[in-house]
């Protein structure tokens, strides 16, 4: 049917709420001319005005007898999205089954609001202040205070009772009132002034590269997937494909998972691609990201490094994308659309005709059998660069420690020597904890009760240098309590240690050295992360002790020692991905110490240090890891081996929500007659988050379209019996709790 009805126009229009369905408007005559297919523009919504995306234009007529009402505007200096783009956000709409509006708003930059504009002032030629009645005295005093050379002077420097002056000499024709704007973010430095490249490849390498740079310049989609140790110099691989593609004419997508992987990484690549590189991450402010992505939008910088949002980059003529520490759970968006930023990067790469490059020293389990099924092309790097060896591996039986010190103490006399040595010899340490906080929670002993946060199902952490005791999922915050909540008992217990407690202790184990923690609490404001990583990486700091961020893609040439505080713990959790993202950090943080021309050691308390886990990474023996667990994962039917899906049902009311979860757990039964495995309805393993209980389901078969169809019509099944607001979708989860 033709979009013209009486020479009306229509537009199909896909606005950010979670209804999946579009929306038809009646174009006015004089926007017609301005739109196209990802237009922006500004509609009516019931009582709201919002902005969404044309999505089909023109748009078949409206069935008669619908209320149709207007476009009200354009939005200008909105970019909108290209052909490409808007086909990418209907992927993900259709996919990770949430609104095409929800998708369209995850690939544009947020709207900075109007651009910061400073307003300069210069003297025209010939103005001379002679020529001014003497009577006019702060006029006279403005214009001697410019430059005679027309150098320009910020408005608000020549005092703040000069407006009306300076307007009445531009209104003589003696100065010249200029408005500038912000200059955007960019590297200005001329292509071809690069740092000479550091080294010829390694055999190992050069090996890599013969199979990468022929893919590159035979321009269609390759998949890879490079497999290679911590510190076998997988960076300058991917430094050197896009070295290639760039050389090409065409542009370059690189995707880490953290913001805190990216400062030292942007410098190394700026070095080494001057003038072309774009950085792209939700750390930067509304107005950096917005200028940033138009001046990859305009062509003016085609190499594009960031965390998962920057999948949707519009890098023109894109000829690599690349995937580092592609097992990392970071690109998971945990909010809709919750879509994977690894998953979306082998679509784009796809569409675009272009080389894929994932790489890991511990490589997902997905990612991992599809290489051996030969979906991807399996890649190895052996070795360290220059023959360097892996650090030692020492686990350290902590029960033991107990029954030969007869106290718990959170570091063992093995972590503390090493750590002592290490800091006599004028070396560096990194220590790992994996929970932030003083201790872990406050338990009562003489009932057992913990102290739990009001609104979650988890137990308050707590944090000594604020004296509060603190949820880490609402960010509830309470002091110390009088007495038991249960009991009424006075006589209350820390229980645990977390990141906090640790850079005590080190301190006061290795009174001499400078010990410094990072993890979330200590980074929060912006910059933070860059700065100590810098300081750390200047020898200004001795042991750096955090969190998992301080485990991955770092190189820090003078860390010889690394300690695992609790490396089993993770162990226990309720979740088939426990295993892996175990072994995965392990071998990460392990993988930081001895990358320079010293050798390193690691040190790995557990209280359960014959699991297979812990041998696995201690040995760097990831295929062993991944044969035993693809076993496990094929028997039980999880992924890699299925697809799976959970459905989340929420509410304030602990019965309506298992009625609800009932009601699509029946829908989806229909849905699959026999096909599709449910798990559940059933209690969440954390049962109350920020005040909503919650119910899941589990959906699992072996096509995954399949799968997502028939849960987007099991969905379809309740209508508005179940509001849509109280059911989360994830399609192929990465934590079930």
């Amino acid at each position: 049917m033709s979009g013209r009805d009486a020479e009306v126009l229509y537009a199909s229009v896909a606005v950010p709420i979670p209804l999946r369905q579009l929306f038809t408007y009646r174009v006015p005559a004089r926007l017609g001319p301005t739109l196209r297919a990802g237009s922006r523009v500004r509609v009516p919504l019931g009582r709201r005005r919002v902005v969404g995306t044309v999505v089909e234009w023109p748009a078949a007529p409206p069935e008669a007898g619908l209320d149709v009402r207007d476009v009200e505007a354009s939005v200008a200096d909105d970019p909108g999205l290209d052909p490409e783009m808007l086909e990418l956000t209907r992927f993900v709409a259709d996919y990770y089954l949430c609104s095409w509006g929800e998708a369209i708003e995850a690939a544009l930059p947020p709207n900075p609001g109007p651009p910061a504009v400073r307003k300069l002032v210069r003297r025209l030629p010939g103005a001379e202040p002679q020529a001014l009645p003497a009577r006019a005295v702060a006029r006279r005093r403005v214009l001697e205070s410019l430059p005679a050379d027309g150098t320009p002077v910020l408005l608000g420097r020549l005092g703040a009772n000069a407006r009306p002056a300076v307007r009445a000499l531009a209104e003589l024709g003696l100065v010249e009132i200029v408005e500038k704007r912000p200059r955007r973010v960019v590297d200005d430095r001329p292509a071809g002034t690069a740092s000479a490249v550091p080294y010829e490849p390694t055999p190992g390498q050069a090996e890599v590269l013969a199979h990468l740079v022929p893919a590159v310049r035979a321009g269609r989609f390759a998949p890879f997937l490079l497999y290679g140790a911590t510190g076998s110099g997988k960076t300058e691989v991917y430094l050197r494909s896009a070295e290639a593609t760039l050389g090409e004419g065409r542009g370059v997508l690189y995707l880490v998972p953290e913001i805190g992987l990216t400062p030292l990484l942007v410098g190394r690549l700026r070095d080494r691609f001057p003038g072309a590189v774009a950085v792209l991450h939700s750390g930067l402010s509304a107005r950096e990201r917005h200028d940033t992505w138009w001046q990859v939008r305009e062509g003016r910088l085609r190499f594009v490094v960031g965390t998962r949002s920057a999948v949707f980059s519009p890098v023109a003529d894109l000829g690599l994308v690349v995937v580092d520490e592609e097992q990392d759970g970071s690109y998971k968006q945990e909010e809709t659309p919750r879509y994977n930023g690894r998953d979306l990067a082998v679509v784009r790469a796809k569409r675009s005709g272009a080389v894929l490059l994932m790489g890991s020293a511990t490589p997902s389990l997905e990612s991992f059998h599809h290489a051996r099924s030969g979906r991807y092309t399996l890649l190895r790097l052996g070795g360290r660069v220059r023959e360097r060896p892996l650090p030692k591996v020492r686990i350290v039986d902590m029960r033991h420690e107990f029954l030969e010190v007869g106290e718990v103490r959170p570091l063992s006399r093995a972590l503390v020597e090493s750590l002592c040595g290490c800091h006599a010899r004028g070396e560096q340490s990194l220590v790992l904890r994996n929970r932030r906080g003083w201790a872990v929670a406050v338990f009562c002993p003489a009932c057992g009760e913990r102290v739990s946060c009001p609104r979650c199902s988890i137990a308050l952490t707590w944090h000594r240098k604020q004296a509060r005791l603190r949820c880490h999922y609402c960010d509830f915050e309470s002091r110390w309590p009088t007495n038991c909540p249960r009991c009424d008992s006075e006589t209350l217990r820390l229980l645990g240690e977390g990141a906090e407690r640790i850079e005590d202790e080190i301190r006061e184990a290795v009174p001499e050295a400078r010990v410094v923690r990072m993890d979330r609490d200590t980074v929060r404001r912006k910059g933070a992360h860059e700065s100590l990583l810098r300081r750390f990486d200047r020898g200004e700091i001795d042991v750096l002790v955090g969190t998992q961020m301080i485990a991955k893609g770092h190189d820090f040439p003078n860390v010889t020692v690394v300690g695992v505080i609790s490396a089993d713990q993770s162990l226990g959790l309720p979740d088939f991905r426990a295993a892996e993202r175990t072994f995965q950090l392990l071998t990460q943080v392990s993988g930081r110490a001895g990358r320079g021309e010293r050798s390193g050691e690691v040190v790995v308390q557990a209280f359960d240090p014959s699991h297979p886990v812990l041998r696995e990474a201690a040995d760097q023996d990831f295929e062993a890891f991944y044969d035993r667990e693809i076993r496990y994962r094929r028997a039980l039917r999880y992924p890699p081996l299925t697809a799976l899906v959970e459905l989340l049902i929420v509410d304030r009311d602990e019965f309506r929500a298992r009625e609800w979860a009932e009601m699509l757990a029946d829908a989806l039964r229909q849905e699959g007659e026999g096909r599709l495995q449910l798990s559940g309805p059933g209690p969440a393993p954390i049962e109350r988050l920020r005040g909503l209980y919650r119910q899941q389901i589990l959906v699992r078969t072996a096509g995954r379209r399949r799968l997502v169809q028939a849960v987007d019509r099991g969905l379809g099944r309740l209508g508005k019996t179940v509001p849509r607001r109280a059911i989360s979708v994830d399609v192929d989860p990465l934590s079930l709790l």
